[in-house]
């Protein structure tokens, strides 16, 4: 046994060192310094320096360039940034028509014959949707509705003027706001401050023609073929 590391490392662990510094200083084994301090109690300065240091650590070996972390978050920022100049800055008119389509067709309510119903909490969404039922719907402005679902604690003001700015759509023309706490919602009080919104139009020849494009793109080779065995 090395009494004198043995009885180096018992002295410095006395006077709250870690176990990684004891093992650096002494040079031996961490698993050696472990078991021959282990009896040595630490009072509660100097294991709340032992935290604070560990914590410091951490917060440095994570800032590192070469860390885990940052090489990661290097790689997916060049990743997003070769992907973002993929997509063209316009959008056709029989793009922005497949997108928005698509967009209610995962997100829409489809329940009605009679009614377009798009929520989303997501603005870039919305102000998509909106350019979807302008541009490609020809929807004329007086058609719009609009609603704000929120928390009974926010500021529902400020969520309508935000979304009514957003959409477009004047607040003349917004349903009176509903408070609430959804079930998929409840455990996030404070994740939507501005709440959801929902884009409302009456127009049964609307839904039907929206209900036509999604039944356009489930007729496309390339998604029947998904899963296909054979």
């Amino acid at each position: 046994m090395k009494a004198k590391e043995r009885k180096e490392a018992r002295r410095l662990r006395a006077i709250g060192r870690s176990i990684r510094e004891i093992a650096e200083q002494i040079n031996c084994a961490k698993s050696s310094v472990s078991e021959w301090v282990r009896d040595i109690p630490l009072t509660e300065k100097q294991i709340e320096r032992l935290e604070l240091k560990q914590d410091r650590a951490r917060a440095k070996a994570a800032n590192h360039p070469n860390s885990p972390k940052n090489v990661w978050a290097n790689i997916r920022n060049t990743i997003t940034a070769s992907a973002y100049k993929e997509i063209p800055s316009h959008c056709p008119l029989y793009t922005l028509k497949i997108l928005g389509s698509a967009l209610y067709w995962a997100e829409g309510y489809k329940q009605s014959i009679n009614m377009v119903n798009f929520s989303n909490s997501d603005p870039a969404m919305i102000l998509l949707m909106m350019r979807f039922f302008r541009n490609a719907c020809k929807v004329p402005e007086d058609k719009f509705r609009a609603l704000v679902h929120i928390h009974p604690h926010l500021n529902s003001r400020k969520a309508e003027m935000f979304w009514s700015d957003i959409s477009g759509i004047p607040l003349k023309q917004f349903h009176k706001t509903q408070f609430g706490i959804s079930k998929a919602s409840k455990n996030k009080r404070d994740t939507l401050p501005l709440g959801t919104f929902r884009i409302v139009i009456c127009d049964t020849r609307l839904k039907a023609k929206i209900d036509g494009w999604i039944k356009g793109m489930q007729k496309w080779d390339s998604i029947g073929a998904v899963g296909a065995i054979g």
